[in-house]
């Protein structure tokens, strides 16, 4: 078996059914404009709760606040994540608490524009090199059990839940693993999409040219094959002629 045949037994994504559906189903243009909306919408609140979560956060270039908040931070204790929100104050955990609304809001918004990024940038692929959405759902579902558990230590504050409190450095640390991923995916979708689309109208180049060049040679056949048959009237007729004489 020569190593294209093996290579073309091999399926990267371990769920291409739940790519299939997302891709031909759930990316429909106008549903994925009405997401890209509500992500955007979704994203503009999240920096105005994070200014007042963290109102001493930093500033971008442009003197904008930033998502200058506790996840951002990396904290990789449980005392770390009690000490970010023992900072904040009583309003600005308050104003977390809608934080994590609109951030779930934003995850599930920007889910469907990145299964499509994907699902696009790798369908003219070969399956041994298609990832599969189910990264971004994956990421997805990471980023909302972060939220709830957030969510929790939020709401039972300031009783200390040490051990959930543990148990979100990891979900924090494990989302920056899925966030790199998702971010490498969407580059690599976007080169293949302008890979495979390039060879498609290379190859439909080269087919159009081939079938010139058939037709072409069909033509010249066909004009032979009508001057070989005038040429023989021709010389039928001469030869008609001169027997007549």
């Amino acid at each position: 078996m020569s190593i294209k045949e093996r290579l073309a037994r091999i399926r990267l994504d371990p769920f291409p059914q739940v790519t299939h559906v997302f891709g031909e189903y759930l990316c429909k243009p106008r549903l994925v404009i009405l997401t890209a909306i509500l992500t955007k919408i979704c994203l503009d609140r999240l920096y105005q709760y994070s200014a007042i979560v963290n109102p001493n956060g930093q500033l971008d270039a442009e003197g904008k606040p930033t998502l200058d908040i506790l996840e951002y931070h990396h904290p990789s204790t449980a005392d770390d994540i009690y000490n970010f929100l023992a900072g904040y104050g009583a309003k600005g955990r308050e104003a977390y608490l809608s934080l994590l609304f609109y951030d779930n809001a934003f995850l599930l918004c920007r889910t469907l524009p990145l299964c499509l990024l994907t699902y696009m940038g790798f369908k003219r692929a070969p399956q041994y090199i298609r990832p599969g959405v189910w990264i971004h759902l994956l990421t997805t579902a990471w980023d909302l059990g972060e939220n709830a558990l957030l969510y929790i230590i939020l709401k039972t504050y300031p009783r200390r839940l040490d051990f959930v409190a543990w148990l979100a450095t990891g979900f924090i640390q494990g989302k920056w693993v899925l966030f790199w991923a998702t971010i490498f995916i969407i580059f690599v979708s976007v080169g293949s999409a302008i890979y495979y689309t390039f060879h498609s109208m290379l190859a439909d180049s080269v087919m159009v040219l081939q079938n010139d060049k058939k037709d072409k040679e069909n033509a010249r056949r066909h004009v032979d094959a009508v001057l070989k048959r005038q040429r023989a009237l021709a010389a039928a007729s001469a030869s008609g002629k001169k027997k007549q004489s």
